[in-house]
């Protein structure tokens, strides 16, 4: 029934859709995840003596603050870029594993149907040698 489904000529256009936005997707995380990396080493950098600590402590926080926000789109980001991949290998597998799956039905009943053809061509050997 699935396999009727989805041979609809309108999901082969849908694909070809998806894959695009499938690369742009990545594309975009690659992107967020450099641009995360370098706003964490901007930020790491920066080093604040304890005189202009003390002098102006809402800079210092201010610096804690980007540098945090920094890390979280890091994290952020590479957790996604990384749960996108597998999440496209997974789609991937599972694809794969099916297409087996119904090369596997559809050799298993063509033996099937073989083996029951040499069954009754035995059957009328037999006859035919009685």
């Amino acid at each position: 029934r699935w396999q009727k489904i989805f041979m609809i000529p309108l999901w082969s256009k849908m694909a070809v859709f998806w894959n695009k936005m499938f690369l742009t997707i990545i594309v975009l995380l690659i992107v967020l995840f450099l641009d995360a990396v370098r706003e964490v080493r901007k930020y790491s950098a920066v080093h604040v003596n304890e005189r202009a600590a003390n002098v102006n402590t809402n800079a210092f926080d201010h610096i804690q603050m980007k540098l945090f926000r920094s890390q979280r789109n890091l994290y952020l980001s590479g957790f996604s870029l990384f749960l996108w991949l597998v999440l496209r290998r997974t789609v991937t597998l599972l694809t794969q594993l099916a297409k087996g799956m119904a090369s596997h039905a559809a050799l298993e009943m063509q033996v099937n149907d073989a083996t029951e053809a040499a069954k009754k061509y035995m059957a009328e050997n037999e006859k035919l040698q009685e």
